[in-house]
């Protein structure tokens, strides 16, 4: 505690050691020491660190006589949280208060960001990080709770049961479910009393934040000075960003104000951190994570982008590569999507109404299909929920929510009176879903017709609909003793932060034009612990490439803080990169003012070629003649490998550049263009790298071997298998990935042995690439991959569906492998936050009308 006070542990040993033997001091101080070294080395979150700003070892994680904590713990336990998830929280949230200042120390003043994901419970790692920092001596939590006031409710409620209701007599609210920040009560007095902590859980609204300023002023300065506040800011990226130009925007400078108080420890939280870590880090009094960025691990059974929509391969893990996603995206029509996505014309939208489409009543039915099917299983699954999401207009969620009543009273009618068309067309429905996502590929148990049909007519009668807006008087809430079933149609009170329980069906058209919105609108990631079969998501096909897209950005942005992490850079050290979409911004235009555009490097990648245009004979046929001249240009023969493909050593840089640029690359591929790749090999090649490279034609031999295609070679050459993602709306084809993880050896003479004893039986790039360098140096590797047109998808249960290739003319792939970079870097499109300037010593939203509403509260 002594240490927590702002001792240092030589202060307090001194201090002990007045009345207390060397002896047991020494003791003390060991294993005081090997639990604060123990909490630094929890390695389930990755952590860059500001070591100049570290405080040093000083918590030690939860005592025996802590008073938060362990109320909270078992709370949690009692909720079903199970021992390995527990284990692992409360080893991130050990973490996270490990990193910000001790309460007793004169000035805190840490600013830090928690990244986690969408819908993966940052509410409960905060919440314990406020347990566990009540516990050392924080006194007085502020918690930002989004821009509505529903978000907040639901915040304040979970906060109230599951940290204050145990230990009423410990803790003072200043807000309640019902009743945001309104400046009650003596702000002195509760700031001085060192025997209570105080919660307030506020809106990120100038109205109440304004409130909260002046609440504290009237405490005076040395009462807050002396009183250590931790700041929660939930959904960070979200209205505490400064957007203005010129004036600071009003949230963005209260928070700051508040922030201002010496004893302040600000811990951001995000799913999507975009706009976080595109703020100007040279601006002191902002909100930059300057001393530690957190990187949660993402939780056992959590359904996020990745396990939905699958994403690009980036490195190493070839399971990763050939995971494209569970079967549950479910596809609306173009015309049907403009149908049931309002006019943006406010005259326009007078007159609208919305058409009820065919796949919206399919995703009607599959909604009481699935709730029926949760209901027929012994856990029978409490609160059922659909989304329907089409826009961020108001007025369109109530144009909506008649029509369909209508389909669902239409639905009633009809199971009530068996009619066998209706019903017929229900149970195909359940057969052909089961069938594509089969319950024992979840780990479930099946669910026979039978039972859905007997759980039917009780599901529709409990069902209702509900329009969740910030004018909507008959808002979601789950305090049902009996549970929910409901279709709830909303816009942005359902796009952040606010859980909608048991979510099994979502139809969604609204395409937002920024990362973090879009991401933040995925209302069903998260949990389906026991029916992980049943979620299905109607979206167009646009939509679906796009949350594939943000998959592989969110992906990269944590190898890029894994990455720093080992190097031991620090956040002011090291801008993380984001990757540009050519139809999406990074977050709005105001909140990237300080960014940069980034260059990266080639050095170590592996990169390979995934989009092809299968149906354009003259392209396919031209990068077939491309190869014949690459073969007839380096004029030597091949060298047969063990693995059976063919080798050239030894080829000039000059000719792989003639062969890069003859070679036709997809116009919407993100790395692998011709011009970027030779510009960053002509770059190496004049400080004289890279300019030796090594090509192989890949042969594909052996067991599940087809055609043949010939290349020059003087023999025929056997073709890859490599079948298409299902994705209608685009006019190309995307393999999705090209390449094995040992091809980063393929110019070495290894057999399966020698290859099997170099990797230790699981293929890792990282070793091979350090393998291939010790023996080969600087040189380059180009693989050439003659890929059947016919390819035939191999099918995996339960997963998305691939296709067949059905390209008009055999198709050639390029794989290039860098070595270890020795010159300059090339040139390609990522946003980072500027840090030129800083000197290192060694969504659209009516916040005027939400503002308004709650002005009169």
């Amino acid at each position: 505690m002594m240490v927590a006070g702002g001792a240092s542990v030589d202060g307090a040993i001194r201090r002990l050691s007045r009345y207390t033997p060397d002896e047991v001091l020494a003791n003390a101080r060991e294993l005081y020491e090997k639990r604060t070294q123990r909490v630094r080395s929890f390695d389930d979150a990755r952590v860059l660190l500001n070591r100049e700003r570290e405080t040093g070892t000083w918590y030690p994680g939860p005592r025996p006589d802590d008073r938060f904590w362990p109320a909270l713990e078992k709370r949690l336990r009692s909720s079903g949280l199970l021992d390995e998830s527990m284990n692992s929280l409360n080893r991130t949230s050990d973490r996270v208060v490990s990193l910000l200042r001790p309460p007793g120390t004169t000035e805190i003043n840490v600013r830090g960001l928690v990244l986690g994901y969408v819908q993966s419970g940052k509410t409960t790692n905060f919440m314990s990080v406020i347990a566990k920092a009540a516990d050392v001596g924080y006194r007085f939590v502020i918690v930002l709770s989004g821009l509505t006031e529903n978000l907040r409710a639901q915040t304040q409620g979970r906060l109230q049961s599951m940290l204050v209701e145990d230990l009423e007599a410990h803790w003072h609210l200043l807000t309640y479910p019902g009743s945001d920040f309104t400046a009650k009560g003596n702000a002195r007095n509760l700031l001085s009393n060192p025997d209570h902590r105080l919660l307030a859980v506020v809106k990120k609204n100038p109205h109440r934040l304004r409130r909260l300023v002046s609440w504290l002023r009237k405490a005076g300065e040395e009462v807050v000075a002396g009183c250590p506040i931790l700041v929660i800011d939930d959904e960070a990226d979200q209205a505490s960003i400064n957007v203005s130009l010129k004036d600071r925007s009003s949230i963005n400078g209260l928070i700051a104000q508040i922030l201002r108080q010496p004893k302040t420890a600000y811990v951001a939280y995000t799913a999507t951190p975009f706009a976080n870590l595109l703020i100007d880090p040279a601006k002191d009094d902002d909100l930059y994570p300057r001393d530690f960025v957190v990187d949660l691990p993402r939780p056992d059974g959590y359904f996020g982008p990745e396990k939905l929509f699958g994403r690009d391969p980036l490195t190493t893990d070839e399971e990763d590569a050939f995971d494209e996603g569970l079967d549950i995206i479910r596809q609306i029509p173009g015309d049907e999507a403009d149908a049931i996505r309002p006019p943006r014309a406010k005259d326009e939208l007078d007159f609208w109404e919305p058409e009820i489409t065919p796949s919206l009543v399919e995703a009607l039915q599959w909604f009481l299909l699935a709730t029926a099917a949760r209901r027929a299983r012994p856990d029978g699954g409490l609160h059922n929920s659909m989304l329907i999401h089409t826009s961020m207009n108001t007025r369109a969620h109530f144009a909506t929510k008649e029509p369909v009543e209508k389909v669902l009273d239409q639905l009633r009618k009809a199971v009530a009176n068996s009619r066998t068309a209706v019903l017929d067309s229900l149970r195909g429905q359940w057969e052909e879903e089961s069938a594509k996502l089969p319950s024992a590929s979840q780990g479930l148990g099946p669910v026979v017709w039978g039972e859905i049909e007997k759980c039917l007519p009780a599901v529709l009668g409990d069902v209702r609909v509900i329009v969740d807006n910030y004018l909507s008087k008959d808002r979601l809430s789950y305090d049902s003793a009996g549970g929910v079933t409901a279709v709830v149609i909303g816009g942005n009170t359902l796009s952040r932060g606010l859980t909608l329980e048991g979510l099994t069906c979502s139809y969604f058209v609204r395409a937002a034009s920024a990362y973090d919105t879009q991401l933040q609108m995925g209302r069903w990631f998260g949990y389906r612990r026991g029916y992980s079969d049943l979620p299905r998501i109607w979206m167009t096909d646009e939509l679906k490439e796009w949350f594939f897209a943000l998959a592989t950005v969110e992906e990269e942005i944590r190898r890029d803080i894994r990455r720093y992490e080992v190097e031991g850079l620090s956040p002011l050290e090291v801008p993380v990169r984001i990757r540009t979409h050519p139809a999406m911004a990074i977050t709005s235009a105001a909140k990237m003012r300080d960014s940069v555009d980034a260059e990266i490097s080639f050095s170590r990648r592996r990169e390979q070629t995934i989009l092809f245009n299968h149906r354009d004979q003259d392209w396919l046929l031209h990068n077939q003649d491309a190869t014949r001249r690459l073969v007839h240009q380096i004029g030597a023969n091949p060298v047969p490998m063990p693995s059976g493909h063919l080798l050239f050593r030894g080829v000039p840089s000059a000719i792989i550049d003639v062969f890069l640029s003859d070679y036709r690359f997809h116009e919407d591929a993100f790395r692998m263009k011709g011009g970027l790749l030779r510009e960053y090999i002509a770059g190496e090649n004049r400080q004289g790298f890279l300019r030796t490279w090594n090509v192989v034609v890949m042969n594909r031999t052996g067991a599940g071997s087809g055609g043949t295609i010939g290349l020059g070679l003087g023999q025929p050459v056997g073709l890859f298998q490599r079948s298409r993602l299902q994705m209608p709306s685009i006019p190309h084809a995307n393999i999705k990935a090209l390449i094995s993880t040992t091809d980063r050896v393929a110019d070495l003479q290894l057999d399966s042995r020698e290859l099997g004893e170099l990797h230790g039986g699981r293929p890792d790039d990282d070793k091979l690439r350090v393998h291939r360098e010790d023996v080969l140096g600087d040189v380059g590797l180009l693989c050439v991959y003659p890929i059947d047109k016919d390819s035939e998808p191999r099918r995996r249960e339960g997963s998305s569906p691939r296709v067949r290739l059905d390209a008009v003319e055999h198709v050639i792939g390029l794989g290039v492998f860098f070595p270890k970079a020795g010159g300059v870097r090339s040139e390609i499109a990522y946003k980072s936050a500027d840090l030129s300037n800083r000197q290192l010593e060694t969504e659209i939203i009516d916040l005027d009308a939400i503002d308004e509403l709650d002005a009169q509260s």
